[in-house]
């Protein structure tokens, strides 16, 4: 807020140094003279009283407080209120121990509460020790604390003084005191502003978002500058971040006047997320995490995504992943180094030595001409942070002073990291970063306590719903109304009776026009209630979705073939051979063949506790068969055997769904055993592997998981599927959508030399089902009889599909084209192919269902 009244005036052409504006805490560190001159404490950093205070309810353990000693809001509240305290031997009680504590801590090390230095201060100007302006005038205070009064009256023996307060917000006294201290008291009724008023009803919170971003674009299209308009806000949640990202996708430059937590900035936050996992004994999943973010200068890179895959398929896990790490060799060394660290003791400030050397784990920007503004944004807030990251720790070590000890240490003069960590921690946590954005043109977002200096041709203020705006205040659960009352605070009563007060704020920073809006529903569906401060005012509905205009139109002819002749080539030279589920992937969507059998890119390993998933429960179901058959005295003791190996070897964790997944596997398998449908007497064979030429030009291979061998030749080819659904197979054979039924007919006749007898499904789930084509005299009630003429059909059918899939392959086919897209959720690739924009061109029809 000084800062914009600083730049208002300079636009009005007033001479007034910018030093001369500034916050009450600026002007207690200056004064008018040189700061020596007030010889005051040192402001007690918010930092520091966190600390101080998770210390004395450590040492004290109140009752009230035993189960949220640790709770970073308790500390917030006690923080909130040590700092509005008029002195703490006024508390009594838990508090008063607390606060007393805190206090003396604060006065051993040079520091000194707001209240305290305010009292200090206005000693020192009626002793005439310190020097002041001829006139101070303070702006922008809602109330007075009771030490802030003492200070103003000081003050006004000294000099001019003038103090303008909102008429008829919460407790008055602040202002009767003033005038029985000789003040004159002015009151302006006269209303400067009268804009014009628009209300409008947006479906949801993002509609409603969207519709603001519409009506800034059409003032700016009437030639409305953007730093004439802001977005007012009652608070930074939930609404804040919601605008800033919609103006963001309609290319509105604006600019927040929130503060972020320096814990929050993502190089922090990889730097605390590296110490953390390092005192947890390097856990392979936060590793991961970590390096999977860009600032580690391994993410979003071809190394970073190979780490990233070999760390998921070792979780669980724990201690330095050595042999991944060698992918990072700098990041490699810093963690060994680190590795040391947990072992060692440290006075405070060797352990603020040892921590500053984290920033070089940060990546250094790459800067190339030209870079666009965000960009350079981004390289300085990172630059800033790491900055500020290396002053906190330093801070936090001096806090500690000579005695350099921390009160968990076992040894007086040196500690373990962990205690000095989580101080550390609080600290980045309280702490605010602040970016300067020197941009002129732009839309202001802020809140009703920001804006209250603020004047715009343009206002919007949004989120006007019942506890969003206005909120609803209740007692306070750390001290009631009662005790506020008695200690001079304010409490609900007054809280509550300043939401109209900043309603009627927001709704008057405009000059010409002010728009409210609220959502009709939020993000369940349910009907949400208007702010009452809107009764009296009819809204406009807003129906019509708006959309940014994308920056890159996708045409169908971007996803054409491949026509590059050396590319066809190497096409080519792999594509000689082919399996019935790479020709029936193509078949599907040939960019996901494409993507999964051209290129060959692999899915992201599954965390441990997704990995028992059905494709591995049917990898599972296919082994232990085939153990079965082999070994059928073992009966079902194959499945545990099997299943136990396949959970140790892909670190499957031993948990409750583990246990029914398998039970329910064991209950599928022991059915199957008692099913007695198919037994011919013929001599089996199983996991049979084949290969075989189609024509010059393509192979194909395959495995067969069961086959069944005839007196005669003949050959039954039997496939399982841990699957209740086998009938569509059938079906999808027949329309050409699958071709493993017919190729693998094939396959018995020319790769085994047999004479193809039958093709079955075997599903083995929920219950044993059979499904498919046999001509077998023995086999009369299962799948479907037929002759040997129509087993040829179906062979010869899958045989021709296979050839013009492969001549489509071959001709540099790849666009994205899913036959079912419903099958686009199942998809490893939906996530980088553009099926909605392309299939909405080609298709309208088909665009909603998506996926890939």
């Amino acid at each position: 807020m000084a800062e914009h009244l600083r730049n208002e005036m300079a636009r009005e052409g007033f001479p007034v140094r910018p030093s001369r504006v500034g916050t009450l805490t600026h002007f207690l560190d200056r004064g008018a003279g040189p700061p020596e001159s007030w010889d005051l404490p040192l402001a007690a950093p918010e930092s520091l009283l966190h600390i101080l205070i998770a210390e004395a309810l450590e040492r004290l353990r109140p009752p009230r407080f035993e189960r949220v000693l640790e709770s970073r809001g308790l500390h917030a509240e006690l923080v909130k209120l040590i700092e509005q305290a008029p002195d703490p031997q006024e508390w009594g009680g838990d508090l008063g121990n607390i606060f007393s504590e805190v206090e003396a801590q604060l006065e051993a090390r040079g520091f000194a509460l707001r209240s305290r230095r305010l009292q200090v201060a206005a000693k020192r100007l009626r002793s005439g020790e310190a020097s002041v302006p001829q006139l101070t005038i303070f702006d922008g205070f809602f109330s007075l604390a009771p030490a802030e009064v003492v200070f103003i009256e000081a003050l006004a023996e000294r000099g001019g003084v003038i103090v303008t307060l909102p008429d008829g917000l919460g407790d008055q006294t602040s202002r009767r005191r003033l005038i029985r201290a000789g003040f004159s008291e002015t009151r302006f009724t006269e209303v400067l502003r009268a804009p014009e008023r628009v209300v409008f009803a947006a479906a949801t919170p993002e509609r409603e978002a969207e519709e603001i971003a519409r009506r800034i674009l059409g003032h700016a299209a009437l030639g409305r500058q953007f730093r004439e308009m802001g977005v007012v806000v009652r608070s930074r949640d939930p609404y804040a971040p919601l605008v800033e990202t919609t103006l963001a996708r309609f290319g509105i430059p604006a600019r927040s006047y929130f503060l972020d937590s320096l814990a929050s900035h993502p190089a922090v936050a990889y730097l605390a997320g590296v110490v953390r996992a390092m005192l947890g004994g390097w856990d392979h999943a936060d590793i991961g995490e970590l390096l999977r973010q860009p600032v580690s200068g391994v993410g979003a890179t071809e190394a970073g995504d190979r780490l990233d895959f070999e760390l998921r398929e070792r979780l669980p896990g724990n201690g330095l992943p050595v042999a991944g790490l060698r992918a990072a060799p700098d990041v490699l060394e810093e963690f060994k180094r680190m590795a040391a660290w947990r072992s060692e003791r440290l006075v405070p400030a060797g352990w603020a030595a040892r921590l500053r050397t984290l920033v070089k784990l940060v990546a250094q920007p790459a800067m190339a001409e030209p870079e666009d503004r965000d960009q350079v944004h981004v390289w300085r807030s990172t630059a800033a942070a790491l900055a500020r990251f290396e002053e906190i720790v330093e801070e936090t070590a001096a806090f500690h002073g000579s005695e350099a000890r921390l009160p968990e240490a076992t040894v007086p003069e040196t500690t373990m990291l962990e205690p000095f960590w989580k101080q550390v921690e609080t600290a980045l946590a309280v702490e605010s970063l602040q970016v300067a954005d020197r941009r002129r043109n732009v839309v202001h977002i802020m809140d009703v306590y920001e804006a209250r200096q603020w004047e715009l041709p343009v206002v919007f203020v949004c989120g006007l719903l019942e506890r969003v705006f206005p909120k609803y205040h209740g007692e306070n659960p750390v001290l009631g109304d009662a005790e506020r009352r008695r200690l001079g605070l304010p409490g609900s009563t007054e809280a509550q009776a300043e939401e109209r007060f900043l309603f009627d704020l927001a709704s008057t920073r405009a000059t010409e026009q002010v728009v409210l809006s609220y959502a009709q529903f939020d993000e369940k569906g349910e009907e949400t209630l208007p702010s009452f401060f809107l009764e009296g005012r009819e809204a406009i509905a807003v129906s019509t979705r708006v959309q940014p205009k994308p920056r890159r139109v996708v045409h169908a002819q971007d996803t054409g073939p491949i026509q590059d002749a050396t590319l066809l080539r190497e096409i080519a030279t792999r594509r000689r051979t082919l399996s019935a589920s790479a020709i029936e992937s193509f078949l599907q969507c040939p960019f996901r063949f494409f993507a999964r059998h051209t290129l060959k890119l692999n899915p992201r390993p599954a965390a441990p506790r997704d990995r028992l998933d059905v494709l591995l429960q049917g990898s599972i179901v296919h082994q232990a068969l085939a153990e079965w058959m082999r070994m059928p005295l073992l009966g079902a003791e194959v499945l545990d055997r099997v299943f136990e190996e396949e959970c140790e070897r892909r670190r499957i964790p031993r948990t409750y769904r583990t246990e029914a997944v398998r039970l329910e596997m064991l209950r599928h398998f022991e059915m199957f055993l008692d099913n007695h449908e198919v037994e011919l007497g013929w001599k089996t064979k199983v996991e049979e592997k084949f290969e075989f030429a189609l024509s010059p030009e393509l192979s194909i291979r395959g495995r067969i998981d069961r086959l069944e061998t005839g007196p005669n030749g003949q050959a039954l080819v039997i496939d399982y599927k841990y699957s209740g659904q086998v009938k569509d197979k059938v079906e999808q054979n027949e329309s050409g959508s699958l071709v493993q039924g017919g190729l693998y007919l094939l396959a018995a006749e020319r790769a085994f030399g047999l004479e193809p007898a039958g093709m079955l499904y075997c599903g083995v789930k929920k219950k044993v089902n059979w499904v498919g084509w046999q001509a077998i005299s023995g086999l009369r009630e299962i799948g479907e009889p037929c002759t040997p003429e129509r087993l040829r059909e179906l062979a010869e059918d899958a045989a021709r599909k296979a050839s013009e899939t492969h001549a489509a392959i071959l001709a540099g086919r790849v666009e994205v084209h899913p036959a079912e897209p419903k099958k686009c959720d199942w998809c490893d690739y939906r996530d980088i192919c553009r099926v909605e924009a392309i299939m909405g061109e080609r298709a309208p029809a088909l665009g909603s269902g998506a996926g890939g």
